[in-house]
């Protein structure tokens, strides 16, 4: 019985595959996006009208930061149940509090990048105080949940 219990873990494995199918869909669309950007700014360059807010560049690094972040998430759920992988330390991961550090700090940025969005858009005044206070309420619950708990052992 303990080792039919044991072979559960392969469970993961599924886990594991999705986050990596996941992670290449998410740098394909920000490689997609990247493109386009750069293309769109090589061909109106000489165009006095061409503005190009700096939101859309912070934007992409925010795909690329979810799909990293996707990435890292695979790698750590198979380090954490099938065995260590060889990573840089920082990529190391041996409790699910370490992934569950990451994923908060990832969400964070992501919440910071929405929030810059928000303010670069002519978004109302008091709609940007209201969504600045839900997002930083939201921030402030992550750094705790990510901060709370033993993530060494």
């Amino acid at each position: 019985m303990p080792r039919g219990l044991g072979l559960t873990r392969y469970i993961v494995f599924i886990g594991v595959i999705g986050l990596l199918l996941a992670s290449a869909a998410g740098f394909l669309v920000s490689l997609t996006e990247t493109v386009e950007l750069v293309w769109h700014v090589v061909t109106h360059i000489t165009d006095p009208a061409l503005e190009v807010q700096e939101v859309y560049f912070i934007k992409l690094v925010d795909g690329f930061l979810v799909a990293t972040g996707l990435l890292i998430f695979a790698l750590g759920l198979y380090q954490i149940f099938f065995g260590a992988l060889a990573l840089p330390e920082a990529l190391r991961f041996t409790t699910i509090g370490q992934l569950k550090t990451t994923l908060a700090n990832i969400i964070v940025l992501t919440l910071a990048v929405t929030f810059l969005a928000m303010a670069q858009e002519d978004t109302a005044p008091q709609a940007l105080l209201l969504n600045g206070a839900a997002i930083a309420v939201l921030i402030v619950s992550l750094v705790y949940f990510a901060r709370s708990g033993d993530h060494n052992h």
